[in-house]
């Protein structure tokens, strides 16, 4: 079958998701291209959501720059938005800029594979609740002003910030995933030319080709992020980069993001509830801006002993259950 140069690239075959972005209409210009693109498209996001910040300031009476719970509530519901809208932006780029179909970032089946996304899930539920719950035992013995005082504002606010919470993290800790553990991966293990190409059989060509390559620079790709802005906080730079490279290896490993999205969802809500419980508002909308809210003991030794303990039993567990279903890890051959 003819196919012609005008239609989106199909999924490669025999390939490992790190390696699915290198498809037929790959070119050197593509990486940079794309990286350009990413950029100008962030700024215009980040205009836009000022500007809608503004209007909605204006037209409320200023109702999101005083100190009121409502100003606290809309910077929640904006700083999560504006995560969220990373996901589309990303869409379009794979889809226009690198000219390939977006399932293609997704998994190796070239789509969200549900069942397992809600499998997983299930799993990240336990080691996340334990560790939650961990967190307020050991916080209590060790730090008690971590612990949540049960100061949320009252039960309406308390309720109207659940509502945002549970709305809007749910997209945000995908889009996060998409971005990260998605198209950057993709786009690192887009470099290695294949063997038979044109410097496809040089020990270079075998690193950048290699998953340990692509997985480590998205797995360190946020940590990296957060210590530049929180130079000091060595502790949940750490537990970032003990998540992060947790998450883009069971990416590579099961062949898509569910596994990924499913701990990271799971988590930012438990996190985000209890700030919500303690009346931390101001500081989860804050925080959600350059990403999700902050790991369990953020700023504490106790940070990275709880994402360590987390990612490893969710780990366990998925790799339990991949092995189980049977989760395919490789595209088609075509």
């Amino acid at each position: 079958m003819r196919t012609s140069q005008f239609t989106p690239a199909e999924i490669p075959g025999g390939e490992f998701y790190h390696r699915l972005g290198r498809t037929r209409h790959y070119r050197w210009w593509t990486l940079p291209l794309t990286l350009l693109a990413f950029v100008v498209l962030l700024f215009f996001l980040g205009v836009g959501i000022a500007l809608a910040t503004t209007l909605v300031s204006v037209l409320g009476g200023n109702s999101l720059i005083s100190d009121s719970p409502l100003s606290e509530i809309g910077q929640l519901a904006f700083g999560l938005l504006s995560v969220a809208l990373l996901a589309p932006i990303v869409l379009f780029l794979v889809r226009v800029v690198q000219w390939r179909r977006t399932g293609t970032l997704l998994s190796v089946e070239g789509r969200v594979r549900w069942r397992w996304l809600g499998l997983c899930t299930a799993l990240a539920i336990p080691p996340a609740a334990v560790c939650a719950a961990a967190f307020l035992l050991l916080a209590e013995l060790l730090r008690p002003e971590l612990v949540p005082n049960e100061d949320a504002g009252g039960k309406v606010v308390f309720a109207a910030v659940m509502a945002v919470v549970l709305l809007l993290v749910p997209f945000q800790t995908a889009a996060e995933e998409i971005t990260t553990r998605g198209l950057f991966m993709q786009m690192v293990g887009a470099l290695g030319p294949r063997p038979g190409e044109p410097g496809g059989d040089g020990a270079a060509a075998r690193v950048l080709r290699s998953p340990f390559t692509a997985v480590t620079a998205s797995g360190v790709l946020f940590a990296a992020v957060y210590a530049a802005t929180h130079p000091g906080d060595l502790w949940t730079t750490a537990s970032l980069a003990v998540f992060g490279l947790a998450m883009s290896w069971l990416t590579w490993y099961t062949g898509g993001l569910e596994a990924a999205i499913g701990l990271h969802m799971v988590a930012g809500l438990i996190q985000f509830t209890l700030c919500a419980f303690e009346g931390r508002t101001a500081e989860i909308g804050t925080g959600a801006v350059v990403g999700a809210g902050l790991p369990l003991g953020s700023g504490t030794p106790l940070v990275l002993l709880l994402t360590f303990a987390q990612t490893a039993l969710y780990a366990i567990a998925v790799l339990w259950a991949a092995r189980r279903r049977n989760v395919r890890r490789v595209s088609a051959r075509s």
